[in-house]
């Protein structure tokens, strides 16, 4: 990726911005669907249903923190002259992790269960929101990332057994 030469966190860094991208197809009203962050002046309002829009500004968040998590890496490899140290991208791939996986799991049960959300009523139960090609490219970058983040990490832990070790002077 441009300005890491570490292959697999440049990959890592294109696949944090590989969700924002496709919800923007999404909101382009291509073929494929709005995708889970919902369509921009379509047919019927967000506003009218609750539980969508509560669960799609969760979801607009996630891959906006996310893509924000992959800009800090790429600004540390311009910083770095492409080579980061992996104990300063170290916690930027933490956050990454926990966000990608926190917005993978709300996908995943809106999209299976249904989510409780909350409403001038009060909190309403609603079945599980209709899935869309652009929904499902999001799950697999997310998931994709999460799964590269965690093997990076690891062997990140195995490049460097110094880091738990303690000296004595």
């Amino acid at each position: 990726m441009f300005g890491i030469r570490d292959r697999q966190l440049g990959v890592l860094v294109g696949l944090m911005f590989a969700p924002f991208a496709l919800q923007l197809l999404g909101w382009a009203g291509t073929p494929l669907g709005a995708g889970p962050c919902g369509a921009i002046g379509m047919d019927q309002l967000m506003l009218e249903q609750p539980q969508a829009f509560f669960y799609a500004q969760i979801m607009l968040w996630g891959i906006s923190l996310l893509m924000a998590t992959g800009f800090f890496v790429l600004m540390l490899g311009f910083m770095h002259n492409g080579l980061i140290p992996k104990s300063q991208a170290r916690p930027f791939l933490l956050v990454a992790l926990g966000v990608g996986g926190f917005t993978a799991l709300i996908y995943i049960l809106t999209h299976t269960w249904g989510l409780p959300a909350p409403s001038p009523l009060g909190w309403l139960i609603s079945g599980a929101e209709p899935t869309d090609a652009i929904g499902i490219l999001i799950l697999l970058a997310l998931i994709a990332q999460i799964g590269l983040t965690l093997r990076w990490l690891g062997q990140a832990e195995v490049a460097s057994p110094q880091a738990h070790q303690s000296r004595v002077i």
